[in-house]
């Protein structure tokens, strides 16, 4: 029987996941800055990405210094104050002296790393929470509600300013626009927030190494790898949707806003409805929906159909990807949540970043249609791994 969510635990969870969506304001202006502007490939747009996401392939390391040292007898309230300085920072370096391409990889690294250990920090109680509450994926619901919503102001917003302010000005701004909810969140830390002091019991590094031989975690973690290495048509699919239909940027903002909407809805729809049914169930239709939608985007003739296309699947693709974090929920043993929560999001970044990069490469070398026709097959193959999944919907 599920419980009542803590309100505070919710509370922490909605701020550090709206801060962790508003980040992604200037990554517009980045993407024609990049592509645009310098006339990067596809392949190198897909290695940038995957070089600046090194934080969250190593969100392992931070799980286990969250773990096991508190600091000043605190867990959470300092890694968070430490991280949210870091990224003021760093944005406040970027709207003085600007970008060029190693300032973009290093800021880039940099950014995420800031964020990837505030994550972590938050992500550790929820999974706690989770598993002893019975929650089953609302508490991850909420969360990803909370980025969902600041993604509509990214959609929107990202666009505006993308399309409206030229270069630099325009992703100054954006970085500028960013910094303001880790200002107001270290305003809150100093002045309201109240953690209790707690003593922490650590876990030697080689007890955490030894569970990672639990069968279920390992056929996990295999089946999280194969499902998001699959190629990803993401910037394909932008550059045909901008160099070969010329859609509007402010249209592409319009897109991602009805699409986080709908992608809120799914939440909502998995939060009070979905997470009943059974988790195998629920993964082959996850699987099974990825692979029919993968290729209704072989046929895009305007930008209407791009529309329709959002509208139709957005609120499904919201429950694949709640299903997808509560299966991460599942195979998680108990003790070092943080650790293995951060093992198994490590890997799903790593896999699914390399996939983006993989997707650029497959469509340099061919075409948009191979791209999605091999995303496809890719996707379909880990049916195949279902069967050996070892998961409890008691």
């Amino acid at each position: 029987m599920t419980k009542k969510i803590p309100f505070i635990i919710a509370l922490i969870c909605i701020f550090q996941y709206a801060n962790q969506g508003i980040s992604s304001l200037p990554d517009q202006c980045l993407y024609y800055l990049l592509r645009e502007n310098w006339k990067l490939s596809a392949t190198m747009l897909g290695l940038v990405s995957w070089i600046t996401g090194l934080a969250w392939y190593l969100k392992i390391g931070f799980g286990y210094c969250v773990d096991n040292f508190s600091i000043k007898g605190k867990r959470t309230t300092y890694y968070l104050i430490g991280s949210y300085l870091g990224l003021l920072l760093s944005y406040l370096y970027i709207v003085i002296f600007g970008l060029n391409l190693l300032a973009v990889i290093i800021s880039g690294v940099i950014i995420n790393i800031c964020i990837a250990f505030a994550d972590v920090s938050v992500d550790r109680e929820m999974v706690i929470c989770e598993q002893k509450q019975k929650l089953k994926g609302r508490l991850q619901a909420i969360q990803w509600t909370a980025l969902g919503i600041a993604g509509l102001v990214v959609s929107l917003g990202g666009a505006g300013i993308a399309k409206y302010l030229p270069e630099p000005l325009n992703y100054k701004i954006a970085y500028g626009i960013a910094g303001i909810i880790p200002l107001a969140m270290l305003v809150f830390l100093f002045k309201f927030f109240k953690e209790k002091k707690i003593k922490t019991i650590k876990v030697p590094f080689i007890s955490n190494i030894k569970k990672i031989a639990n069968k279920r975690l390992l056929m996990g973690l295999l089946f999280v790898a194969c499902l998001n290495f699959c190629p990803s048509f993401g910037t394909p699919l932008m550059i045909k949707i901008r160099e070969s239909l010329g859609v509007d940027k402010m249209f592409l903002g319009y897109l991602g806003a009805m699409g986080t909407v709908l992608g809120v809805i799914g939440y909502f729809i998995y939060y009070k409805w979905v997470y009943k049914f059974p988790m195998k169930k629920l993964i082959y239709f996850m699987i099974i929906f990825t692979a029919v939608t993968n290729l209704f985007y072989l046929y895009i003739p305007n930008q209407w159909i791009l529309l329709t296309y959002n509208l139709i699947f957005g609120a499904f693709g919201g429950i694949t990807f709640m299903t997808l974090l509560a299966f991460f929920v599942k195979i998680i043993p108990t003790g070092g949540e943080g650790f293995f929560y951060a093992l198994v999001t490590s890997i799903n970044n790593f896999a699914a970043r390399g996939g983006n990069f993989l997707g650029g490469y497959i469509y340099d070398k061919t075409n948009y249609n191979t791209t999605v026709i091999v995303s496809t097959v890719f996707t379909l193959f880990c049916l195949l791994l279902v069967p050996l999944l070892k998961i409890e919907d008691k």
